[in-house]
């Protein structure tokens, strides 16, 4: 049962989780996270270790929240962020360069047989992850004030959310080349370690253009830069289609991995889409 009142620090929700335990009780926690709540107090009659454990999980994943009050059926979170601290376009220009980074970095550990490298990016995700939510709370706080603050506004601030996440999904992609890397035993030729290195340099090439538009609300630029995707993607195309397959770890390589950069490649045209959609909605602001 969740229930929420105004408080003079902020709004305030109150949770009875009752038996529920991980995932769920996770999702309702970031729920509250998302939706702006500054003070979170869980309960619950018989509040179980594994409960307790699930709470410490989470909080320590969140920007801005900490544990103030621990009492035997009780804890209370309160975010200790202020809004004023809070700004969209900082956070998503940070996602931008710590996904770049995991890319760069999952296909350096796919090349050389860097397991440390691939265990490094798989542990960056939960950053990546952390700030993703921070800018979706920070939109509903938009929301939910009603302000218009100098440096965005809500229909820029809804764009920057979608932008965000479509750059997570593009970690969780480069997380996913990390996994095949730590997997991989054969040597692959080097025709596909130069073509996947060079398609990682494009890749963060088009990220920083793709962000660099969209915060730019520059609608022309981001036709020219969705146009690069294609020319991105033609060159994944032809790797992926390649009949010279000399192994089966070669050929999970080809799928998986390529698999991964066309679903990037779809997540950064999407972005030079929103930039378009701003134009076209700020015109008359």
């Amino acid at each position: 049962m969740l229930s929420a009142e105004k408080s003079e620090p902020g709004l305030t929700v109150k949770i009875d989780i009752g038996d529920r335990c991980g995932d769920p009780l996770i999702r309702d926690i970031i729920a509250c996270y998302v939706a702006g709540y500054r003070i979170i107090e869980v309960t619950s009659s018989a509040m179980s270790s594994v409960q307790k454990k699930d709470i410490h999980q989470i909080v320590n994943k969140l920007i801005g929240p900490e544990i103030l009050e621990e009492s035997r059926n009780k804890v209370t979170i309160q975010d200790l962020l202020s809004s004023e601290d809070l700004q969209v376009e900082r956070a998503l220009k940070r996602i931008r360069t710590m996904v770049k980074s995991m890319i760069q970095d999952s296909v350096t550990s796919l090349v050389n047989h860097n397991q440390d490298i691939a265990c490094d990016v798989l542990q960056r995700d939960n950053d990546v992850d952390r700030l993703n939510l921070l800018i979706a709370r920070e939109f509903t706080e938009i929301l939910r004030s009603g302000s218009i603050r100098k440096e965005t506004n809500a229909i820029t601030a809804l764009n920057y959310m979608l932008a965000s996440s479509n750059l997570e999904r593009m970690a969780d992609h480069a997380s996913r080349i990390a996994e095949v890397s730590s997997q991989l035993t054969c040597e692959l030729p080097d025709e596909i370690t130069d073509e996947l290195v060079s398609l990682a340099s494009a890749l963060g090439f088009l990220i920083d253009e793709a962000i660099g538009v969209l915060t730019d609300a520059d609608s022309q630029k981001a036709n020219e830069m969705i146009d690069k995707v294609g020319e991105a993607r033609a060159r994944s195309q032809i790797m992926a289609n390649s009949s010279q397959v000399k192994s089966r770890e070669e050929m999970m390589v080809r799928l998986v991995v390529l698999s991964s950069i066309e679903r990037m490649l779809d997540y950064l045209n999407n972005i030079g889409e929103l930039t378009i959609n701003i134009c076209n909605a700020n015109l008359d602001a």
